[in-house]
């Protein structure tokens, strides 16, 4: 598996993939746009499956009372696939339910238990001209944990490393990400070999896919359970369509 090869040996591989001049010194003016087709291919593969070798889960320690938290450094939202909470470091793990509705949250305050939903729980800031809002978010838990000793695991992908400067590696299959980058580019060219590349990316990438074992990811269903379904934090359990209202 190709991995970790540097930005600037993707640019060469894929000048060679198109046909275009291996000289560096020449088509120096298009290789910021090389390099930024190069980095969103990467990203759109890491963001389609859930690659085996870029598996991580984080444990965060729960807080009796405390019902928000911010995420991990190496696990921001769009990496995690699913959150459980086991009431102790023996305890078993408890897959939470993504999704908390306003009629959840009873008026007269918090309600405290062991938690069963979470939510991102987005911010605003005010105080300018213009209202902005936090892109990164929260974690909001519900119940709030009832006791410390509480932990919360996140499970899901590594972070994606940048591909900017020349040394920068890449963490998805090189010639995957080359593949694709060159049948775009022969696409938007015209030219005649477009279809043939992309037939040539698209059988790299099953074949890949399947000696990996990778799955594709699976978008969280922001309103909450569906009837009868699987839960969208993908525990793969069946749920009625009843909301959680905590007592």
């Amino acid at each position: 598996m190709p991995l970790s090869a540097t930005l600037l040996d993707l640019r060469r591989e894929l000048r060679a993939e198109v046909g275009a001049s291996l000289n560096p010194a020449q088509g120096t003016q298009a290789q910021d746009a090389i390099d930024l087709l190069l980095a969103r291919q990467q990203r759109e593969l890491w963001d389609a499956y859930n690659w085996q070798h870029l598996k991580l889960w984080v444990d965060v320690p729960l807080a009796a009372g405390q019902a928000i938290y911010e995420y991990p450094a190496e696990m921001k939202f769009e990496q995690i696939n699913e959150i459980m909470v086991a009431a102790s470091s023996t305890s078993s793990w408890v897959p939470l339910i993504y999704g908390i509705r306003p009629h959840m949250v009873h008026a007269s305050g918090t309600q405290q238990g062991t938690p069963q939903r979470w939510r991102n729980l987005a911010s605003v800031d005010t105080t300018g001209a213009s209202p902005v809002t936090n892109p990164l978010g929260q974690i909001e838990l519900l119940p709030t944990p009832s006791s410390d000793g509480m932990i919360m695991r996140l499970a899901g992908q590594a972070p994606l490393s940048p591909l900017i400067a020349d040394t920068d590696k890449c963490n998805i299959d090189s010639t995957a990400i080359v593949l694709f980058a060159a049948a775009e580019m022969m696409s938007v060219q015209k030219s005649e070999g477009a279809p043939m590349k992309l037939t040539k990316a698209q059988n790299y990438l099953r074949r890949l896919l399947q000696d990996q074992g990778a799955d594709k990811r699976t978008n969280y269903n922001m309103g909450g359970v569906s009837r009868f379904g699987i839960d969208p934090d993908k525990s793969r359990r069946l749920v009625p369509y009843k909301d959680y209202i905590p007592g």
